[in-house]
């Protein structure tokens, strides 16, 4: 998708963040009993700024409300944008936009259904931008819709913003790494990358052999000329977040430094936590913003995007987890301390009363989770290293 006459050279990395906010995409609903509520991007503004972390010269709220055109056409067909903005205008819904997933429970027409997909891809544009010029980490938490298709609505995902973004980051000239930890499979970044050698997928998700999209294997590791370049690592039912930091530590951190990227895009959908409601996985937030702390120690460049979750307690405290993280600002210790960690958090930590109380999966199922975690790295180590350093990953 790039035009290498446009590229241009990306900006050394700096500290701090911007934090990518729209009044309006917050003021959009799918439906009153849809589980995707765009409602999280306030939320989650309200939250940091609440506590304080949009304070300081390294961070910054950049508002994003005028849709820019041309930006859909990156990746999606015509027929489809045609179809997304007449649902968009209140046009019938016939079998044309069925087949192609607009009006099913999943993916509801809305009124200006054209226009919420279309500024989201808007927004984590800009933050690409951001990333690739400024040096610095962004998040768009109205972002991450991983499983649109080229012609195709989705998994609550009318347009693939993560591809656009991607896409606009190649034309900058940056080597790209994409790391999806949402509890789903990317499929629709998978899809628009698998024969691409020049932009490494990797995926942390529950096994698709529990959840939709009911893909994202191991053995899917990439096309003819990319093998070694998709990589997926699906996670058994009560995966907690020992099992799944063992997993980071063991294949996302290796694979990334192989492949050393200037700017990792990060998916951070927040509905592997234990409470949320469409999942299976153990997860907490600890586990979470450990494994994006080493992220971002690794590799200072970082979009974030936001993605699932669909306990709106789980992803306003993770996401103001993440964005403390990205923006190196403290979080004071919170009312956890009060409440000596006991009900929330470990008082210890800074922001305690974000943090969850620490689950551990235990007995036979933890015995699972360690055989089934040490086979996805012993293949990674036999399987797909070999690759990565064959093709010549390593120091590019």
């Amino acid at each position: 998708m790039k035009d290498d006459k446009d590229m241009k050279s990306i900006s050394p990395a700096r500290d701090g963040a911007v934090f990518i906010n729209s009044d309006r995409l917050g003021g959009y609903s799918f439906s009153p009993e849809h589980p995707f509520r765009p409602e999280r991007v306030k939320m989650v503004h309200e939250m940091c700024e609440r506590r304080g972390l949009f304070s300081g010269n390294s961070v910054r709220v950049e508002q994003v409300e005028e849709i820019e055109d041309g930006l859909l056409e990156r990746f999606h067909t015509k027929e489809y944008i045609d179809l997304l903005r007449d649902a968009g205008s209140g046009g019938d819904i016939g079998v044309e936009m069925l087949y192609h997933g607009l009006g099913t429970m999943e993916n509801p027409i809305f009124r200006d259904v054209y226009d919420f997909a279309a500024l989201s891809v808007t927004a984590s544009v800009r933050g690409a931008r951001i990333v690739a010029e400024e040096g610095r980490c962004a998040f768009n938490p109205c972002g991450g819709f991983h499983h649109a298709h080229r012609d195709r609505a989705s998994g609550f995902c009318y347009v693939n913003d993560i591809v656009i973004a991607i896409d606009e980051l190649l034309r900058l000239g940056a080597r790209v790494a994409y790391l999806d930890v949402d509890a789903h499979h990317g499929d629709g970044v998978q899809e628009a990358f698998y024969d691409d050698p020049g932009v490494m997928i990797v995926s942390l998700h529950e096994s698709g052999k529990t959840l939709f999209p009911w893909g994202g294997f191991e053995k899917e590791s990439g096309g003819q000329g990319a093998e070694g370049f998709n990589i997926n690592i699906p996670m058994l039912s009560d995966t907690d977040d020992e099992t799944f930091l063992f997993l980071f530590r063991s294949i996302v951190l290796p694979a990334l430094n192989l492949f050393s990227p200037d700017i990792v895009v990060l998916q951070a959908g927040t509905d592997t936590f234990a409470t949320d409601p469409l999942t299976h996985l153990k997860m907490t937030n600890n586990g979470y913003i450990e494994a994006i702390g080493s992220l971002h120690a690794a590799f200072p460049r970082i979009l974030a995007l936001g993605g699932g979750g669909y306990n709106m307690a789980d992803v306003v405290r993770g996401w103001t987890l993440l964005w403390a993280e990205l923006a190196g600002v403290e979080l004071d210790s919170g009312y956890g301390g009060a409440l000596g960690g006991v009900l929330l958090g470990d008082a210890s930590i800074d922001g305690s009363d974000l943090r969850d109380m620490q689950l551990y999966t235990t007995g036979p199922a933890k015995e699972a989770l360690r055989k089934h975690s040490e086979s996805l790295v012993a293949r990674f180590e036999k399987e797909i290293k070999p690759l990565l350093r064959k093709s010549g990953s390593a120091g590019r």
